[in-house]
């Protein structure tokens, strides 16, 4: 066998194995989804909120000023912002926008916004508003490669989503700064508003599990029958944890 045909050869392994261990192969099926239905309802807080404590600023102190703690923000009516609702081991489903762009900007010393939501196959873009050095240092449990991007003032860097997963993001200059990056396979996702209100669309029928996720009141779970084009109200009460820590 000649060398090109054993480069050939090479090739043709090395993209079978990569098809056959990809993060993308078979997870989620795109498929036209018609008459979809929609899932919506609402993530409350259930008694009195925590208190928070302060954020401990130690360094940067004349940029880097009143900071707050978000890891739980309650809003009107008890409802908890940025919370992420998510549709649980769907398979198929409507078709994920690739171009999306999803933002995450160092402002004031903390990242905005705090929690972002994302599909594989999309990006996620960094910034920094800041005139002083931050870092990007996503924390990945598996499948992706963590990367840890520093951010002079006005940088901009863009990374893929790869794999599915909660995804902790943390500053290594200033270590009280941390966001989350909430990543599924397919569109089912939504990060709640000021009223705790979320809102799932383009849903196909069958049955699922809904899932909330907050970062420090943990995850709760329920099922809902969903038929074509009907509207399903799924409501989440998540009650505080004894302790708070930042």
């Amino acid at each position: 066998m000649n060398t090109n045909a054993k480069i050939a050869v090479q090739l043709c392994v090395m993209f079978t194995i990569i098809a056959l261990f990809s993060p993308f192969s078979g997870a989620y099926d795109e498929i036209a989804v018609s008459n979809g239905a929609t899932i919506q309802g609402t993530v409350k807080l259930e008694g009195k909120p925590p208190k928070l404590p302060p954020l401990q600023i130690t360094k940067s102190r004349e940029v880097c000023r009143n900071v707050p703690n978000e890891s739980l923000i309650v809003g009107p009516g008890e409802g908890i912002r940025y919370a992420v609702v998510t549709l649980e081991g769907i398979t198929k489903g409507a078709a994920v926008e690739k171009e999306a762009v999803h933002e995450l900007d160092n402002s004031g010393c903390r990242f905005v916004p705090r929690v972002l939501a994302a599909s594989v196959g999309q990006f996620v873009v960094f910034k920094n508003s800041d005139p002083i050095l931050h870092t990007a240092h996503a924390l990945f449990t598996a499948g992706q490669p963590q990367f840890n991007v520093g951010h002079y003032p006005g940088k901009v860097s863009r990374k893929p989503l790869v794999t599915p997963g909660v995804v902790k993001i943390v500053c290594e200059v200033h270590p009280w700064m941390s966001a989350f990056l909430v990543v599924t396979d397919g569109p089912y996702h939504s990060v709640t508003d000021i009223y705790g209100e979320y809102l799932i669309t383009d849903v196909p029928a069958g049955s699922y599990r809904v899932k909330v996720w907050q970062e420090i009141l943990g995850t709760q779970e329920k099922t809902v029958e969903v038929k074509p084009g009907s509207s399903n109200k799924v409501d989440f009460i998540l009650a505080a944890k004894p302790e708070v820590k930042k």
